[in-house]
C-alpha cells in the first residue's frame, strides 16, 4: 500500500508519542530503582533507547521528566477501572475501594516512595502536584457512589467530592505510614479499613423515604 501525503504528516507525531512513551517507561524504572537524585538522565535514555537531547526537548530536564511521570501516575490511578464488583451498601464500597488503593500502592510501592519523598523536600514539586488535588472525585469512586444512589442506598444530596477526600486521606495514612513505613500487619490494616468504612456510613444522611 502506497505511502500517503497525511501518512507523512503523521510519521513524526507517532513516532515522537512512541519515544516519549519509552522515555517514561524507563524514567519511572530508574527512578524507582535508584531514587531521584541518584537517578541518571544517560541511563534514562540508555533504557529507552533514545537519544539523550530528547530528554530535555521533550520534558525539559530531569525535573520536567519527574513531573510527567508523576501525571502519567496520578492520571492511570484516576482513570482505570476497579478490580471488584460493585457493592451493595455504602459501607462495603468504601472498604472495598480503600484494600484496591492499598494493593494498587504496594503493587507501585517504589514509585509511591519516590514521589511522596520528593514532594516532601522540593517545594516546586510539590506545587505542581497541587494540580492533582483539585478535591474531585475519581471517576470509579463517584460512578459507585451514583450507583448507589440511583438504587436509594445513599441519600442524593451526599457530597461525593468530601465523602472522596476524606476516604484518600485515610488511604494515604494507612497505605503509606502503616503499610509500607509502619509495616503493620495485614489484619490491623483491615481493621482500620473495616472500622474507618462503617463510622464514615453511618455518619452520612440516610435516603429520605419514599
Amino acid at each position: 500500500m502506497p505511502t500517503t501525503e497525511t501518512d507523512k504528516r503523521e510519521a513524526p507525531v507517532r513516532n515522537r508519542a512512541a519515544t516519549e512513551a519509552r522515555i517514561l517507561e524507563a524514567a519511572r524504572t530508574v527512578f524507582a530503582r535508584r531514587g531521584y537524585d541518584a537517578a541518571g538522565l544517560r541511563e534514562i535514555a540508555d533504557l529507552a533507547e533514545a537519544n539523550l537531547s530528547l530528554i530535555s526537548r521533550y520534558f525539559g530536564g530531569k525535573d520536567g521528566l519527574l513531573t510527567a511521570v508523576t501525571d502519567q501516575f496520578v492520571s492511570s490511578r484516576r482513570d482505570g477501572g476497579l478490580s471488584y464488583p460493585p457493592q451493595e451498601t455504602l459501607e462495603k464500597e468504601i472498604y472495598h475501594y480503600l484494600h484496591a488503593k492499598l494493593r494498587d500502592d504496594l503493587k507501585d510501592e517504589e514509585i509511591v516512595r519516590l514521589i511522596v519523598s520528593r514532594a516532601a523536600i522540593d517545594a516546586a514539586f510539590r506545587q505542581q502536584g497541587a494540580a492533582h488535588m483539585d478535591g474531585k472525585a475519581d471517576r470509579n469512586f463517584r460512578e459507585r457512589v451514583q450507583r448507589l444512589q440511583a438504587a436509594g442506598r445513599v441519600a442524593g444530596d451526599v457530597d461525593i467530592d468530601l465523602l472522596f477526600a476524606a476516604v484518600m486521606h485515610v488511604s494515604f495514612s494507612v497505605n503509606f505510614f502503616g503499610a509500607m513505613i509502619g509495616n503493620r500487619p495485614a489484619s490491623e490494616v483491615d481493621a482500620l479499613f473495616r472500622g474507618f468504612a462503617a463510622a464514615l456510613a453511618r455518619g452520612l444522611p440516610a435516603p429520605s423515604p419514599t
